[in-house]
């Protein structure tokens, strides 16, 4: 038993590194398959294959390999015991092709009621709507005529104001001329200046 330990050993010893190149390939086109993993589980190692499909890794005779591609089946490789040499090999994958179980579409008998149904949604919403009904060309323009009439309308009052308060360097009031009680007010105070100003001329002439 101890000479088969220390044999062991030993030979674990002589055994040396090997360069192993490869090539992936899809098993039915032939053409390289990029991003494949190729993982050397004992080691706690590996690489992935270039855009070309070709990758490099170091192992040890006996080695296990594990190739996984997507879309791919998961592949294995084992070295050979006896390698001391670098070498290359080519390596197959299989597609993985999977058949997915068909889908039914409740409530619709079959695909043109489903498509027809799906196209008629009504996707609007509220929002939408009120956003639409705003943006009518016809509300639009009812819209600016009447902001016209307003503008409108606010000149015209202002302009019967500056009317009705016109700008006079006297001491008379000012003059509403359409009021019956601003025109009395207005003799009543003309007569009263005019009485004023008689008086100081008969003062000033005695």
């Amino acid at each position: 038993m101890g000479l088969f330990l220390i044999t062991t050993i030993t030979k674990a010893q002589d055994e040396k590194p090997v360069l192993l190149s490869g090539l992936i390939i899809d098993k039915n086109t032939k053409a390289p398959i990029e991003s494949v993993r190729v993982i050397v589980p004992q080691a706690g190692k590996g690489t992935i294959t270039n855009d070309k499909g070709v990758f490099t890794l170091k192992v040890m005779p006996n080695d296990s390999l594990v190739i996984r591609s997507t879309g791919h089946r998961t592949s294995f490789y084992k070295v050979p015991a006896n390698q001391t040499e670098s070498y290359s090999i080519t390596l197959p994958l299989e597609e993985s092709i999977e058949v997915l179980a068909p889908i039914q579409v409740y409530p619709y008998s079959d695909e043109k009621s489903f498509k027809d149904a799906f196209l008629n949604i009504e996707t609007q919403t509220e929002e939408v709507k009120a956003m639409k009904e705003n943006l009518d060309k016809g509300k639009l323009q009812d819209a600016a005529r009447q902001s016209a009439q307003d503008s409108q309308s606010a000149s015209k009052n202002q302009l019967q104001n500056q009317a009705n308060q016109p700008i006079t360097n006297s001491s008379l009031p000012t003059l509403n001329l359409f009021s019956p009680t601003a025109w009395r007010e207005f003799v009543k105070g003309v007569k009263q200046t005019k009485n004023e100003k008689e008086r100081k001329e008969k003062n000033y002439k005695k």
